[in-house]
């Protein structure tokens, strides 16, 4: 029979090892994220380094370890940066009234906003609803980009802002397309 200093020390080491060979929450959360980037890298044809500083903004992203737990996270960071760009816009209006290409954007933003709000209501009744209302609101973002193009106008400020908008629709739509 074993002494009970055995049997305890067996038990240790075998939790132990089982402790450190499962994967962290961490880890799978690393792993998703990085997944999900890469999948982004090869729609938007880029560096999936912009994607991972684009998700790692909210501090949740570090504990989602599923799609479905970093679905709202995404969809919240685009509404966050949907908003703050559709302000933008709006004051940019004020200066330029006259500008039908940047009124075009305000409107685009506005949509994009509604777009992104609704798919987060419909992401835990419709998930393939929320895919399509996140690919939406990269739609909307473009009528503001051939908005100005098609005036002759460049204005940076809104193209980086319609850039984050693309990376952000796009990594909403990867993960949506993961959800059942």
């Amino acid at each position: 029979m074993e002494s009970p200093l055995g049997f305890a020390s067996t038990l240790f080491f075998a939790s132990l090892f089982l402790l450190l060979s499962s994967p962290s929450p961490t880890n799978a959360s690393t792993r998703l994220v990085e997944s999900v980037c890469n999948e982004v890298v090869g729609i938007l044809k880029g560096s999936n380094s912009e994607c991972l500083k684009a998700l790692e903004l909210d501090p949740r992203t570090g504990s989602a370890s599923t799609y479905e737990v970093l679905a709202p996270i995404a969809i919240d960071l685009a509404i966050a940066n949907a908003k703050d760009s559709e302000a933008f816009i709006k004051n940019l209006l004020k200066n330029n009234s006259s500008s039908e290409a940047i009124k075009q954007c305000a409107d685009s933003y506005n949509i994009v906003v509604r777009d992104f709000v609704g798919a987060k209501e419909e992401l835990k009744e419709d998930p393939l609803s929320a895919n399509y209302d996140i690919k939406i609101a990269g739609d909307n973002v473009r009528d503001c980009e051939n908005a100005l193009s098609s005036k002759g106008l460049q204005v940076p400020e809104i193209a980086s802002r319609n850039h984050a908008m693309f990376l952000y629709s796009n990594i909403g739509f990867v993960i949506t397309n993961h959800i059942d």
